[in-house]
């Protein structure tokens, strides 16, 4: 009976073994069912995305556009205001020196030569007056008169203190005579009060008493008077004084008025022979017009040319009363091709950099540099201009419509040979590397912007529960420059920052995402 009731403990006991570690198996393989069930899940929700590094190197840029050729070489006949044009000759026609370029009507002519005959006539009045004027009025200078009244006071300081001086002098020994007098005056008074009965005598005694009061009273008497003489003539050496300090302030005063004076004269003799050099000028060009006027009014109105050329551009129209702006451009030899380009595109540019043109009828392209980019045009057409962004511009008088001048470059480069005609139309294709080499270069595709600024994604590795997951995380850009397809760019990359640059779905900064395997 103990027997089988162990028998029976031992059969429960491997039941329960069993059952646990089927559980246990069980629980182990939905583990493994959960995470593989998660991976395909992540597969399907979570982005594939291809990393790429940045790099160092340059950019390459593609600039296209249209231009035209020009007349290098040449001359320029502009024409005064007020003409009436009866006839002109057209851009393309072969002129000789003297040939005609355009006819006037004689009748306005006419009145336009006296106008400006008038004109030259009013400008030599001009000169004339402006000449009288810069003639300096006829003035005593300041510091004569006041040179007059300081000699006078400064005499009358010398005689004053030359008086004051020998009053001093005489006083000196007038003094020495007055103390004489003075003692033998006591003296005798003491003579005659020991004669009298000296101390015994009150009579005597008071008697030489008064006497000696007396003489000394008349003493200090004529002491004080000649004081007060030598007072008054201190007084008056000082009012000299004063008034010689008086006259010599009042003189340099006058000096400096002078001198001032006679610097503004100077300025004013500069000034108005600035000016008269202008009104100079104005009348030489001025007479040159009276004269051009005079030659086409001699030769019955027509324009005639002063070379020998081709004419490039004519702005007159038949019919038109001109303006004075108003030219005829006259191509005399060597030619260029002028392009218009957009501001962005021409700071990537340099001259001596390549170009590649080509003419409507002309089997091969030039290969051709440039020689020149500013901000106006000369002459000619400017065509127009696209840069590597792929952005087309507008021609160039269009393009300054809308944007102003200052948007719209010119490029020239400089055509070898006579085979060409002004106002033949090209395209060019400038191809080149970008002068600068950048540290970090991204493709286009890696570059983003929100309100916060540029920035790009970059991955970074974290670890789980399931394991290491990689995660977007945001690295602010500043963007330097670009081309079609590259951006360079500074910002806190290196060699190893792996780059997010395309993802099968919307990726933003904080995202999980997988790494899509290199084929």
């Amino acid at each position: 009976m103990v027997q089988w009731l162990k028998r029976i403990n031992m059969k429960d006991k491997m039941k329960k073994k069993t059952f646990w570690g089927r559980l246990l198996a069980a629980f182990f393989v939905l583990m493994a069912l959960s995470t593989v069930v998660s991976r395909a899940a992540d597969s399907v929700i979570v982005p594939r995305v291809r990393l790429e590094r940045a790099s160092s190197g340059s950019l390459n840029y593609t600039i296209k556009g249209s231009g035209s050729i020009i007349a290098s070489e040449g001359k320029l006949v502009t024409l005064p205001e007020k003409l009436r044009i009866r006839e002109i000759t057209k851009p393309g026609t072969t002129v000789e020196e003297g040939g005609p370029l355009a006819v006037a009507d004689t009748d306005e002519l006419i009145k336009v030569l006296d106008e400006e005959k008038a004109a030259l006539a009013k400008l030599r009045l001009q000169l004339q007056k402006e000449q009288l004027d810069a003639v300096p009025d006829a003035a005593t200078p300041q510091a004569y008169s006041a040179g007059k009244s300081l000699e006078l006071a400064r005499e009358h300081f010398d005689e004053a203190s030359a008086k004051l001086e020998e009053a001093a002098k005489a006083e000196e020994a007038a003094a020495v005579e007055r103390q004489k007098r003075l003692e033998e005056k006591k003296k005798a008074a003491y003579d005659t009060f020991m004669k009298q009965g000296g101390e015994s005598s009150s009579e005597a005694k008071a008697a030489y008493e008064e006497a000696v009061r007396s003489a000394e009273e008349e003493a200090g008497n004529l002491k004080a008077e000649k004081d007060a003489q030598m007072d008054a003539l201190i007084q008056n050496r000082d009012a000299m004084q004063d008034a010689l300090e008086q006259a010599q302030a009042a003189y340099d005063i006058a000096r400096a008025e002078d001198d001032n004076a006679a610097s503004n004269r100077q300025k004013a003799s500069q000034g108005s022979g600035i000016t008269q050099e202008g009104m100079k000028i104005d009348i030489e060009q001025q007479q040159k017009k009276v004269d051009w006027l005079q030659e086409v009014m001699d030769a019955d109105g027509v324009i005639t040319s002063p070379v020998k050329g081709t004419v490039t551009e004519n702005s007159l129209t038949e019919g038109m009363v001109t303006s004075g702006q108003e030219y005829i451009r006259i191509g005399t030899g060597g030619y260029e091709f002028r392009a218009a380009v957009d501001k962005d595109n021409a700071k990537k540019l340099k001259a001596g950099d390549s170009m590649e043109v080509e003419f409507p009828g002309k089997k091969d392209k030039k290969r051709l540099k440039i020689t020149d980019i500013r901000a106006e045009q000369s002459g000619g057409s400017g065509g127009q201009a696209s840069g590597s962004e792929g952005e087309a511009a507008a021609g160039a008088e269009a393009a300054k419509g809308q944007t102003g001048q200052e948007s719209i470059m010119y490029l020239t480069a400089k055509l070898d040979g006579d085979d060409y005609a002004a106002g033949t139309e090209g395209s060019y294709v400038i191809d080149k590397e970008s002068d600068i080499r950048y540290d970090w270069i991204l493709p286009v595709e890696a570059i983003r912007e929100d309100q916060s600024g540029t920035f790009c994604l970059i991955s970074r590795k974290k670890d789980t529960i399931l394991g290491e997951e990689y995660v977007a995380e945001r690295l602010r850009l500043v963007k330097k420059a670009k081309d079609l397809n590259k951006v360079a760019v500074e910002g806190n990359l290196d060699n190893k920052t792996d780059v997010i640059i395309e993802s099968s779905k919307e990726i933003n900064e904080g995202d999980r995402f997988q790494i899509e395997e290199k084929d």
